[in-house]
């Protein structure tokens, strides 16, 4: 009876064992996945899209995705940014719902996001400062008056993706909203 016993014990032990190693090795293979990918989309956009200015991409189609996973129900503008050098004004407008402006990584994460509202249009000025303790000249905040033109932002690493998402409504609403993208600004100022 004691060896039943014994060897029932061990089993349930040994599958523990197995099925927590299991889950050590799933957790350790989701978290280093993306480090060992080939290419990010910053590095894809790096060969292409200029440096503080945003780009519009081209309609998602199954012969044209410019980075992989892109919805072709949106049309998309990016902007490759470096605080490196100086901060990064980044302007857009987001006049409904469906439209969102996403800051990102190099390495893919998602550092800030924006969304339009319906019934207001979202006029967003962000201002990405490096993270480092630099000074960049007193700010409209420092003198009592609080700027509604532009936030502050502070992020890490100081290089990343700022992408505008809008709807594609349709071949009749395209240029409306390809100038709408294309008014989007994203310029540095030096130190």
């Amino acid at each position: 009876m004691k060896t039943l016993a014994n060897a029932v014990t061990r089993r349930i032990r040994l599958l523990l064992i197995v099925l927590i190693s299991a889950a050590i090795v799933h957790i350790l293979a989701t978290f280093t996945a993306p480090m060992m990918a080939g290419s990010t989309p910053y590095v894809r956009l790096a060969q292409t899209a200029p440096l503080h200015a945003f780009t519009v991409l081209p309609p998602v189609t199954p012969q044209s995705q410019p980075l992989p996973f892109l919805g072709p129900d949106a049309r998309y503008a990016v902007c490759r940014y470096d605080t490196g050098r100086g901060a990064v004004a980044i302007n857009a407008r987001l006049p409904a719902k469906g439209w969102s402006l996403s800051l990102y990584s190099p390495e893919g994460d998602n550092t800030y996001t924006t969304l339009g509202q319906d019934g207001q249009q979202a006029v967003v000025a962000l201002l990405l400062t490096p993270a480092a303790d630099r000074f960049l000249g007193l700010t409209p905040e420092a003198n009592g008056r609080v700027s509604d033109a532009q936030s502050a932002l502070s992020l890490p690493g100081g290089r990343g993706l700022a992408v505008i998402r809008a709807p594609d409504r349709g071949l009749a609403y395209r240029r409306e909203t390809e100038a709408i993208l294309a008014k989007a600004t994203c310029t540095s100022k030096p130190f």
